[in-house]
C-alpha cells in the first residue's frame, strides 16, 4: 500500500514539475485519501445515529459518542498530514497551529468555556434528557444535551437554550428521585407495586426486565415542589385547614398523597411548600399547573 502511494506521489510530482510545484507533490496526493476519510467519516456518524436511535439510547450519549469520533478522525487526518509533508513544513505547520489555536482560544474563549461545561455536564450527568430541572431562572423538561448547550422545554411548551457555562454556575435542581430511596429517608416501608399495579398482567420477560431496570435504576419518580407565599396578616389556621382539605382533594391525581409543610417566614410573610410526585414529568404540566393554580387561590384573611 505504502509502495502505491509512493508511486502516486512521484507521478503527481512528474506532472507538477514542469511549475517549479514538485516539493508540494506529497500534500496534493493527499487529497483523494482526505476525500475517502471524510466519507468514512460521514458513513461512521450516520451508524452512529441509526443505531443509538434504535437500541434507544439517550441523546447526551449519542453526542458524546460523536464528538469522540470526530476527535478521532481528526487527530487522524492531522497525523497523516504532518508524516506526510517535510521536516521543516511540518514546523511551520505545528507553529502556525499553536498560533491559530491561541488566537481562538482568546477570541472564543466563552465558547470554548461551553464545551469544557458540555464536557462536565456529559460526564458528571447532573441531569439527563427527560429530566425536570430548575436551573436557575429556568424550569422545564430536558430535551436535549449538547456540548454547547441544554435545550429545556419549558411549562409555556417554549423551549430555551441554556448554554452549559450557565448550567455549572447556576443553581441546580433536579427533582427525579429513586423512590425506594425516598421512602427510606421518610422511614416507611416501599412496595414495589405501588408504581406498578398492573404487575400481575405482566409477562415473565416483562417482570425479569423490571426487575433488572429496578436493580440498576431503582423505581425512578419525580417529586416536584414549589413555594406559596402568604401575608402574615392572614389567618395561619384558615390557611393550613385550606391547603390540607386542598391535598386530600388532589390525593387522587398523583401517585402519592401531596403534602405541605412550613418552609420560611419574614415580618410580612409566611411561606409553605408544596410537593407532590408523579411518574411522567409531563404531568408537572397537566395536573401540576392545575394543583398549583388551585393552591394560589387561598382565602385572603
Amino acid at each position: 500500500m505504502q509502495d502505491i502511494f509512493l508511486d502516486f506521489v512521484e507521478y503527481i510530482r512528474a506532472l507538477l514539475a514542469p511549475w517549479g510545484l514538485g516539493d508540494y507533490a506529497g500534500l496534493i496526493a493527499l487529497i483523494p485519501f482526505f476525500i475517502i476519510l471524510y466519507l468514512l467519516y460521514l458513513i461512521v456518524i450516520r451508524s452512529i445515529r441509526v443505531s443509538f436511535k434504535t437500541v434507544g439510547m439517550p441523546r447526551e450519549a449519542t453526542g458524546g459518542t460523536i464528538f469522540a469520533v470526530r476527535l478521532f478522525f481528526f487527530s487522524v487526518a492531522f497525523l497523516i498530514l504532518i508524516s506526510a509533508v517535510g521536516e521543516s513544513i511540518s514546523q511551520y505547520i505545528v507553529a502556525g497551529g499553536a498560533l491559530i489555536g491561541t488566537a481562538i482560544g482568546l477570541a472564543f474563549s466563552k465558547a470554548l468555556s461551553n464545551i469544557v461545561s458540555g464536557l462536565y455536564v456529559l460526564v458528571a450527568r447532573p441531569f439527563r434528557v427527560g429530566d425536570y430541572i430548575r436551573l436557575g431562572e429556568t424550569e422545564g423538561i430536558v430535551l436535549e444535551i449538547t456540548l454547547n448547550y441544554t435545550r429545556v422545554l419549558r411549562t409555556d411548551h417554549t423551549r430555551q437554550f441554556v448554554p452549559n457555562s450557565t448550567t455549572i454556575d447556576s443553581r441546580l435542581t433536579n427533582f427525579r428521585v429513586r423512590i425506594d430511596d425516598y421512602f427510606d429517608e421518610r422511614g416507611m416501608t416501599y412496595r414495589h407495586e405501588i408504581f406498578d399495579p398492573d404487575d400481575d398482567e405482566d409477562s415473565r420477560f416483562q417482570d425479569v426486565v423490571e426487575k433488572l431496570k429496578f436493580l440498576t435504576r431503582g423505581d425512578e419518580v419525580y417529586r416536584y415542589t414549589f413555594d406559596i407565599e402568604v401575608e402574615r396578616t392572614c389567618s395561619q389556621p384558615k390557611i393550613q385547614g385550606y391547603f390540607a382539605s386542598l391535598c386530600t382533594k388532589w390525593s387522587e391525581s398523583f401517585i402519592l398523597p401531596p403534602e405541605f409543610f412550613f418552609w420560611s417566614s419574614t415580618a410580612t410573610t409566611t411561606t409553605y411548600r408544596f410537593a407532590f410526585i408523579v411518574i411522567d414529568p409531563k404531568d408537572i404540566f397537566k395536573e401540576g399547573q392545575k394543583f398549583r393554580s388551585e393552591a394560589a387561590a387561598f382565602p385572603e384573611k
